[in-house]
């Protein structure tokens, strides 16, 4: 008889879309989520113990001055090899600017400083993620607005 070990996932932003079989975290009492949190004051979860880490929609969310700060908290709490998958509007369109609620700018480049030695070296990010998958999508038929797809594994 084989018994299979259930997978940890967090939602972090998750807001209204709430995920099944996955940890909703939030930090408004008013979406409802399983945990509420402020993320850039840390994770509940002891190191290394999440499989997957789930972002969309989130990190344009985070003030810039503590971007680096949140992805080495997702580093944390992930497993070795734990799965870090992010949705986020890129600046090569005009999603990432239109929106009044966003305080930080990415794009594919953005996610080498957590996957590059040099760049981690040149500025202390002790996050250490290899990138797996990467691309810019376009999101329903606006045509303006781009979506960074980063999906990253723990090393």
């Amino acid at each position: 008889m084989t018994s299979t070990i259930p997978q940890l996932k967090i939602n972090l932003g998750s807001g209204y879309n709430r995920l099944d079989d996955t940890i909703n975290i939030d930090n408004r009492e008013i979406v409802k989520p399983d945990i509420v949190c402020d993320v850039t004051e840390g994770l509940p979860f002891y190191d290394n113990t999440v499989d997957t880490v789930l972002a969309f929609d989130f990190l344009e969310h985070i003030p810039i001055g503590k971007t680096i700060a949140v992805v080495e908290e997702i580093h944390r709490v992930l497993k070795p090899g734990g799965l870090f998958r992010s949705v986020t509007p890129s600046t090569d369109g005009r999603g990432a600017f239109q929106d009044p609620t966003h305080v930080s700018f990415w794009n594919c480049n953005s996610f080498w400083y957590y996957s590059s030695k040099d760049y981690r070296d040149l500025y202390g990010i002790k996050a250490d993620f290899e990138i797996i998958g990467m691309e810019n999508k376009i999101i329903g038929e606006n045509p303006s607005i781009i979506h960074v797809f980063a999906d990253l594994r723990k090393r």
